[in-house]
């Protein structure tokens, strides 16, 4: 499974630089972490697809659902360390944010993120994987 949660990490982190440089030029708003996740969500369902020739059982679906899940989490916190690093002004917002809001609110929106990404990779290895099958002629 390694390898399809690498191949969903490389399809992600490329992404993100692509949809950061296209909205940096085009002064647009932010909206890379579902374009990101549905990308690498499908590249690797793909990619097992192909390789296998079926889509992945429920064990494997829940592998490589958790495994991608960890990954987005991990490349999301590096992102964000860059981004603190390269524009100190987002130190300052986090910041700001944190003692804004209350605790519980904090933790709601990280569930909630978290829940539309876990279902978005289990619909990306469970139904969207079928679309990658290859198609029988009679």
């Amino acid at each position: 499974m390694k390898k399809y949660i690498l191949t969903f990490t490389a399809a992600y982190v490329i992404t993100m630089l692509a949809v950061v440089a296209i909205e940096s030029l085009f002064d647009l708003p932010s909206g890379t972490s579902m374009t990101c996740l549905i990308v690498g969500g499908f590249s690797a369902a793909a990619s097992f697809v192909k390789d296998r020739q079926r889509v992945p059982d429920e064990t494997e679906k829940k592998t490589l659902v958790w495994g991608c899940l960890l990954a987005s989490i991990i490349i999301s916190i590096i992102a964000t360390l860059i981004s603190i690093v390269v524009f100190p002004e987002t130190l300052a917002f986090l910041k700001m944010a944190m003692t804004q809001l209350p605790s519980w609110v904090w933790l709601i929106a990280i569930a909630f993120t978290l829940l539309i990404h876990y279902l978005i990779l289990a619909l990306s290895f469970g139904w969207i994987a079928k679309y990658f099958l290859p198609k029988t002629t009679v």
